[in-house]
């Protein structure tokens, strides 16, 4: 069993962690690891501040 730690749950660290998980073995685990709490997709977050979407 492996387990493989992403740094970073960025858009880059999410993204690395869900193309793994396509590439491993059920018994082997991901951990990411991030400063923040939540993950913010910061790309949408413009579109609170227009109306275009709610925060929630």
């Amino acid at each position: 069993m492996a387990h493989i730690v992403v740094l970073g749950a960025g858009l880059g660290g999410s993204i690395m962690a869900y193309e793994l998980a396509d590439e491993i073995s059920k018994s082997d685990k991901i951990t990411v690891i991030s400063k923040d709490p939540k993950y913010h997709f910061v790309p949408s977050n413009p579109w609170v501040a227009v109306g275009w979407r709610d925060r929630k």
